[in-house]
């Protein structure tokens, strides 16, 4: 192992051996106590996002949303276990790999039934609520 890396991975250790908490490491924020789930073949690693291209994760050890906007879970809005589907608010929402602008993949929120995006808002009490657009993505073949 270079120099380098092994004094980040001791420094990593070291953040993290001491209670958790997050750590910022110039690629991202990455919390010993909340890991998400990684998506094969996102450019986003641990990002999803919806229509607005709003930025959300899912926990690893529960499945549930963490939405960044809020910096809040939802305990209600969870993956089937060892799956990428989840049902909130009467839509059956998949996690799958879309092809972005820029022409790379990421991980998306769409319809299930229709394949079209999911739009994810949140109202006036603090709660996700999701829609089908009409917006149709362009997939990416993994």
């Amino acid at each position: 192992m270079q120099p380098i890396k092994r004094f980040a991975t001791l420094l990593l250790a070291a953040l993290t051996g001491c209670g958790g908490g997050f750590v910022s490491i110039g690629i991202g924020t990455f919390s010993a106590n909340a890991p998400f789930i990684i998506w094969s073949g996102s450019n986003n690693a641990d990002r999803v996002v919806d229509a607005n291209n709003h930025a959300f994760a899912f926990y690893t050890d529960s499945g549930c949303l963490y939405n960044l906007q809020t910096e809040r879970a939802n305990s209600n809005f969870c993956l089937t276990t060892g799956g990428n589907t989840a049902q909130y608010g009467g839509v059956l929402v998949r996690v799958t790999n879309i092809r972005a602008v820029t022409g790379v993949c990421i991980a998306a929120m769409v319809d299930a039934a229709t394949t079209r995006f999911i739009d994810v808002e949140v109202d006036a009490s603090g709660r996700e609520t999701v829609s089908v657009t009409t917006l149709q993505p362009q997939f990416c073949v993994v």
